[in-house]
């Protein structure tokens, strides 16, 4: 861990002293670091984490950049470009917090026992250890997800944007999230999760919602928006909207713990 730390420490600060990254010209609201990430290293939703250990450039770049970022800065900048931010600082955070790790490790505590052996999980503390130092502040991915974005924000569709590396998760889109974008980033992003039958299905003969437990978990996010069928019946085929309403049953999915792993090149 020792060597692990300093690894990346030195990494951060050979970053700092580029000045191609931190020039006057402000911060890439286009995400470019992130995104030469992304094509790099993700492809159909998931992360080739073993090429990415050998060689973390691209990502210690991306997680740089965001890190500078400064309160009176962000403060200047509109709601869509702060969301923005925080939804690709997360999927940041999380891959970077399974590198630094990988290869996962089955842990003896009671709850890594209840999680597969290559599951985000398995991390000590995953959700509640910094991550980031963000606007001056340590932060947590737990602190990200749940003090700011839905605290400050309350916008329910980020939890089909927010990827904690697992296959129950949204994918992971291969472009980073913007301001400009936004809106239609984030309603692709329902619809995909929304297609997948180990995330959504109906039987309408039954008249039975299958779930993701992420409606479940964040229920009152969805009660601005009429609840959870409302929420969805904006998503679905126009087939079943007229089939789906508040006396539909809902059953719960399972959540799928395991990494998001990528094998080879795309």
């Amino acid at each position: 861990m020792f060597r692990k730390g300093v690894i990346l420490t030195m990494s951060l600060f050979f970053l700092t002293q580029n000045p191609f990254l931190y020039g006057a010209s402000g911060f890439d609201h286009q995400y470019s670091l992130w995104n030469r990430f992304l094509d790099q290293y993700a492809g159909e939703g998931r992360v080739n984490y073993s090429e990415l250990k050998a060689n973390q450039v691209a990502l210690l770049d991306a997680y740089q950049e965001m890190g500078k970022v400064t309160k009176a800065e962000y403060e200047s900048w509109t709601k869509n470009q702060k969301i923005a931010f925080w939804l690709n600082a997360y999927n940041v955070g999380a891959i970077l917090s399974v590198v630094q790790f990988y290869p996962l490790k089955k842990g003896l505590s009671w709850k890594a026992l209840a999680f597969p052996e290559n599951s985000i999980q398995q991390i000590p503390d995953v959700w509640d250890r910094p991550v980031f130092v963000m606007l001056g502040e340590k932060t947590s991915l737990g602190g990200i997800e749940h003090e700011i974005l839905r605290k400050q924000f309350k916008e329910p569709r980020i939890h089909f944007a927010l990827v904690c590396a697992s296959i129950g998760c949204p994918v992971l889109r291969e472009e980073p999230y913007s301001a400009e974008l936004l809106d239609q980033q984030l309603d692709d992003q329902v619809r995909q999760f929304l297609t997948t039958p180990e995330k959504f299905r109906y039987d309408k003969t039954k008249n039975i919602l299958y779930l993701s437990p992420i409606f479940k978990w964040f229920r009152k996010d969805f009660e601005q928006t009429g609840g959870i069928v409302q929420f969805i019946k904006k998503y679905v085929p126009e087939s079943i909207v007229g089939a789906i309403s508040g006396n539909s049953k809902i059953e719960w999915l399972s959540y799928d713990w395991s990494l998001n792993e990528r094998v080879g090149k795309s």
